[in-house]
């Protein structure tokens, strides 16, 4: 973000949680966790669906920007609807229309302090606007609003005129199409498979969200225009579909969550047909039909139900333009019949023909501990995902997928030290000599084969896996990284738009390696950003904690540099061991993104020469 403050015309949205005072004090760890849980699964991803800006949170309560008034009432309106739908905590809203000065990633301004005071007068569930504001969606909310008349705002001299709605905004219809977002916060946990496990929310995964807002806010502004070229033209004829998180009897509610990414997995080998990424469906689990699909950028919805008895097999809804469509339930002899039997029914209801992975035969009691792996896993809980992993293979020795499983949990690009990051990709790789090609053996094969200082053979591995398995969001994510180091910028952004397109809701990895790619391309300032909000999702994603370090120490800004390389320099990182974890082949000579890395790492105090 440039250093010269900006004017900006922008609705301005203040949200705050009612009573949180009195509810820290009757329980002050779980109200905390309450109210970190609703702003990672519900109001952040509903701001960035209607194109707000999430400028920072302060405690219990919100500060955001909107382009306009009526994407600021639709993003209030839903996210008090899901808060009244799911008993989240009680909340207000105030939205007022007025001009912003942006300076050092924060706004500033009379009508900022006017949004807060409007948001104490809203009523329980609704939302209160400034004459301004109602100006702009009068006559096109179906709702009266209540006039509270003027009301004096500290510090400002003119009184405000105020206007309320109550619980009628939970049943707001859509006043105008919004563009699917290009990035949202993160995914929603996946289902825990253990009772009783304490939540882990960390503050810090709020305070930076506003690292990637909607592009009307970073117009103008240096590093960020450009982020996120739209998905190649072939890319954009394919119908774009979301299998949501299905439901289930109460029995077997984990079951459900998980076979649904097994449907999505099975669906990774169609050409015929783009499948939004299981961590993106789980992010739009629970949200309105019409509210998921804006946020996955789909006019397909696919939802099921699994019931009490699972081998019964799952129906189907089936959501689009022309109306819905309900499938049958298929029953089935064993649980590992279900997912592949889903993706049939998917597939023909698209008049396209069935794709068939090959695969070993696997029981049900493996199937469930792999599932519990992949769960585990998702949701970062290593040590778990490896006891079921475990498990998995002592039920099933040799179970390529759980072998896949524990190479990635051996691997650990997210969390995992960069000390040693090349060799622990060359174990895993080894791990997984002679199995057949999957998505996972293929991204593995070419991340160790670009470490090792073979790119071709990188590539090979990345173009397999686009052209074997194109609905895999990874292995675009993996592709557009290795484009990107290799100085293919173009084709990287293609690669990087396709994996959004499929998983737009980005996790921390997504971010850390788009971090590494902005870097590469001389943006340091979004690098930056996008670290942060990496970092913001995952406090120890270490390839993003490495980037911030270096874009920071680049743009002179050593005193934040320091901080940032801190644990790094803690656990005795020298700079070799930072810029391998980084896998650039060619063009490392002066000048080149290798050595303004390593530059910017010994500009920061990483020990070893640059």
């Amino acid at each position: 973000m440039s250093d010269k403050p900006q004017r900006r015309l922008a609705a301005i949205f203040v949200l705050d949680v009612s009573g949180f005072s009195r509810l820290m004090a009757e329980d002050e760890a779980g109200t905390l966790n309450q109210v970190l849980a609703q702003q990672q699964s519900l109001i952040a991803p509903a701001i960035r669906s209607h194109e707000g800006r999430i400028i920072k949170l302060m405690g219990d309560g919100v500060l955001a920007v909107f382009p306009s008034v009526i994407s600021a009432v639709e993003a209030a309106a839903g996210i008090q609807a899901a808060a009244a739908r799911n008993r989240h905590l009680q909340l207000r809203i105030g939205i007022t229309l007025g001009e912003v000065l942006i300076a050092q990633g924060d706004i500033y301004g009379d009508d900022v302090n006017i949004a807060a005071r409007l948001e104490a007068l809203a009523p329980l569930g609704g939302v209160a606007l400034s004459a301004e504001a109602y100006g702009q969606v009068r006559g096109r909310i179906p709702y009266a609003f209540e006039d509270l008349g003027l009301h004096e705002v500290k510090n400002i001299p003119e009184p405000v005129q105020v206007y309320v709605l109550g619980d009628e905004l939970t049943s707001l219809p859509s006043l105008h199409p919004v563009a699917a977002p290009k990035e949202a916060v993160q995914a929603a946990s996946p289902p825990r498979w253990r009772a009783g496990r304490p939540v882990w929310l960390a503050l810090a995964a709020f305070t930076v969200l506003a690292a990637a807002g909607g592009g009307w806010w970073a117009a103008g502004m240096p590093g960020l225009q450009g982020a996120g070229q739209a998905a190649s033209g072939a890319e954009q004829t394919r119908p774009l579909v979301a299998v949501m998180p299905f439901t289930a009897a109460s029995a077997s509610p984990e079951l459900a969550q998980a076979l649904t990414g097994e449907v999505i997995r099975a669906l990774a080998a169609v050409p015929g047909l783009a499948v939004v990424a299981p961590a993106s469906s789980r992010a739009a689990a629970g949200l309105p039909p019409d509210q998921a699909a804006k946020l996955l950028g789909t006019e397909f919805l696919v939802s099921g139900h699994l019931p009490a008895a699972p081998l019964q097999g799952i129906r189907l809804d089936i959501r689009s333009p022309s109306g819905q469509a309900a499938l049958p339930p298929r029953p089935q002899s064993s649980l590992s019949g279900l997912a592949p039997a889903v993706a049939a029914d998917i597939l023909g209801a698209f008049s396209l023909p069935v794709v068939r992975v090959a695969g070993a035969p696997v029981s049900d009691q493996a199937l469930i501990q792999l599932l519990a792996a992949r769960s585990e896993l998702a949701a970062g809980r290593q040590q778990e995902a490896r006891q079921a992993v475990h498990q998995t293979l002592q039920l099933a020795p040799g179970l390529a997928e759980a072998l896949v499983l524990q190479a990635e949990l051996d691997l650990d690009i997210l969390t995992g030290p960069l000390a040693g990051l090349p060799q622990r990709a060359a174990s895993a790789a080894r791990l997984l000599e002679g199995l057949p090609e999957t998505p996972g053996t293929l991204r593995i094969r070419a991340l160790a084969a670009q470490f090792s200082g073979a790119p071709d053979t990188a590539l090979t591995h990345a173009q397999a896996l686009e052209r074997s398995f194109p609905n895999d969001a990874d292995g675009h994510l993996l592709r557009a990284w290795l484009l990107q180091v290799e100085g293919q910028g173009a084709a990287a952004e293609a690669a990087y738009a396709t994996a959004l397109r499929l998983n737009p809701v980005p996790s921390a990895l997504y971010h850390s390696l788009r971090a590494s790619m902005l870097f590469d391309a001389g943006q340091e300032e979004a690098a930056v950003d996008t670290a942060s909000a990496a970092l913001a999702l995952d406090s120890q994603a270490q390839l993003a904690q490495a980037v911030r370090c270096a874009g920071l120490a680049t743009l002179g800004r050593f005193e934040e540099a320091g901080s940032a390389c801190a644990q790094l320099q803690a656990a005795g990182l020298t700079l070799d061991q930072a810029a391998g974890a980084f896998p650039y082949g060619a063009g490392a000579g002066p000048g080149s993104a290798l050595q303004r890395l390593r530059t910017g790492f010994s500009l920061a105090g990483l020990p070893g020469r640059p």
